[in-house]
């Protein structure tokens, strides 16, 4: 199925982001996300039906599209072939289909993780200024935009359960534990001091990052957070500005926007 881009400039779209550890599925009306839910990999049935429940639900008589981005190509091809059978409406592939929604000042921009530079985009939208965004999942990514909006690059480091996963499968008598507050500053136990080694040592590492982009920037840039371990994060310090836990999803809306109705932003 094929539309005008004059169509699809205003299309509600189905959104499908890809990260590692899961695939979400959302809804995107104007220009704002009105309905999410996260799905394990492997739960492509449960994908494919909320999907079709939540494409039905922009209506008939709305002009539909699809936006996808992805960390993962072998999961976007499976996904995408399974929505395909299932939906009646364009689809297209930010970084591929879609161009990337901001400059990039990076060597090999093209293997910069998508979900990275869509919520970058989608944090410059509204502060509209140097800011720093900082993802908390699977892996901690803590990126960089400059004043004039350019994704200058970043920081990653393995997320708080990868890094547990790694004390435990890398050592003959540590657990494996989940992260969360302990509430305490000194371990009292070997729980305690892995929870509060990974945690703390997160806010340590977010903290001195975005203080060396402030440095490089003149400026403290406001520090927005998304990610599954967002709240978790901010509990444990001060200097978080925002939490939005639907960052990315709204980047990849506006690269959707920003390519088949460029002149939006200007009227």
């Amino acid at each position: 199925m094929s539309l005008s881009p004059e169509l699809l400039a205003n299309a509600s779209l189905l959104i499908v982001e890809i990260g590692n550890s899961h695939v979400t599925v959302a809804t995107y009306v104007g220009s704002s996300v009105r309905t999410w839910a996260k799905f394990s990999h492997s739960d492509l049935d449960k994908i494919a039906a909320y999907a079709r429940e939540s494409f039905d639900a922009l209506g008939e008589d709305t002009i539909r599209a699809v936006a996808y981005a992805s960390v993962v190509p072998d999961v976007l091809a499976t996904v995408r072939d399974r929505l395909t059978k299932e939906l009646d409406a364009p689809a297209f592939v930010v970084g591929e289909d879609l161009h990337r929604p901001m400059s990039l000042a990076v060597e090999n921009p093209e293997r910069v993780g998508i979900d990275r530079v869509c919520s970058a985009a989608a944090a410059y939208e509204v502060i509209g200024k140097a800011c720093a965004v900082a993802s908390i999942g699977t892996a901690i990514t803590i990126d960089c935009v400059n004043e004039e909006g350019v994704f200058m690059g970043g920081s990653i480091l393995p997320g708080l359960a990868l890094q547990a996963q790694s004390l435990h499968d890398g050592t003959a008598a540590l657990p494996l534990v989940t992260i969360e507050a302990t509430g305490e500053v000194y371990g009292a136990n070997t729980e305690q001091a892995i929870r509060n080694g990974v945690l703390y040592g997160a806010v340590g590492a977010l903290r001195e990052i975005v203080e060396r982009y402030a440095t490089e920037l003149h400026e403290w840039p406001q520090l927005v957070v998304t990610g599954g371990g967002a709240d978790l994060v901010r509990s444990q310090c001060d200097f978080i500005d925002n939490v939005v836990p639907d960052l990315c999803l709204r980047g990849i809306g506006l690269a959707f926007r920003r390519q088949f109705a460029p002149l939006m932003d200007e009227s």
